[in-house]
């Protein structure tokens, strides 16, 4: 994760999110999950960047990236970045692929731009929240007395604002089937992130506002572009939701990916990079 050559793409909300660039051949995006970065796809990058043009990028506030504590993270705001990106870089024939909010957000990307979008996967999409990370406290016991906490009004700022190494590793647990793809050098990563001006505005506004992932899912079936969904077997998610999904998106059927959970970009790396490298 040294050595890198970052770069930085303004917002028009005063902040910028980081990218970077690598390989060769057309473009292919990725986007990573609710709490990670660009680096969550570092596995993935020595597979892939002899086939594309491979951008990763923080997410709005997410990483390195600055926060706007003025700043609506929904959806569309997420949404809006990533076409802004698109058409500032003049990217076009565009692979995306995305986990969890980042598995939803070629999905929507692709109904604003749908003639730049050619191929969408979608890993472990996070499009059924009821209330507050419903989806995230599935994961343990731990998280969903985290989760829970952090969720209640004003109390859950202070709640989040004890998130440490130990809390961070125990949440993210839940998402893992093997644990030890939780790497110590990027759980390190992630706890930096916590120490930024604005986390726990952000932290709590992105989950605040998990209608606006599962409202998406009426743009769904009009839709036409090439689309694979792909479901670790431990995923969070319900089988009927991933039938739902799966139904909306006119779909004969997922990919599963054994002894998976919702991280699969850590988890199974190289079975993710094949299903994008096969399926293009």
């Amino acid at each position: 994760m040294n050595n890198r050559t970052l770069k930085k793409f303004n917002l028009k909300d005063g902040t910028y999110i980081r990218y970077e660039k690598k390989g060769i051949g057309p473009t292919l995006i990725l986007l990573h999950t609710f709490r990670n970065r660009l680096e969550y796809s570092d596995l993935l990058i020595p597979q892939l960047e002899k086939s594309f043009t491979v951008f990763t990028i923080d997410l709005p506030g997410f990483g390195e990236s600055p926060i706007n504590n003025k700043t609506e993270y929904d959806q569309s705001f997420f949404t809006n970045t990533i076409v802004e990106f698109i058409h500032e870089l003049d990217l076009d024939e565009i692979t995306i692929a995305g986990e969890s909010i980042g598995g939803v957000l070629p999905l929507t990307v692709a109904y604003q731009l749908p003639k730049k979008i050619k191929k969408i996967y979608c890993f472990n999409p996070y499009d059924y929240d009821g209330k507050f990370a419903e989806g995230i406290r599935r994961g343990n016991f731990f998280a969903n007395f985290i989760l829970f906490n952090v969720g209640i009004p004003i109390l859950g700022r202070l709640f989040a604002s004890l998130e440490n190494r130990f809390i961070l590793k125990n949440v993210l647990k839940g998402g893992f089937v093997d644990y030890s793809k939780l790497s110590t050098d990027y759980l390190n990563l992630l706890i930096s992130s916590t120490k930024k001006k604005g986390y726990v505005y952000h932290f709590r506004n992105v989950l605040a506002n998990f209608k606006t992932w599962n409202d998406c899912k009426e743009i769904y079936d009009s839709l036409n572009h090439p689309i694979s969904l792909i479901y670790g077997e431990s995923d969070w998610s319900s089988k009927k939701e991933r039938e739902d999904s799966q139904k909306r998106l006119k779909l004969d059927s997922y990919i599963t990916l054994k002894n998976c959970g919702h991280f699969s970009f850590l988890e199974k790396p190289l079975e993710v990079s094949k299903i994008i490298l096969e399926n293009r």
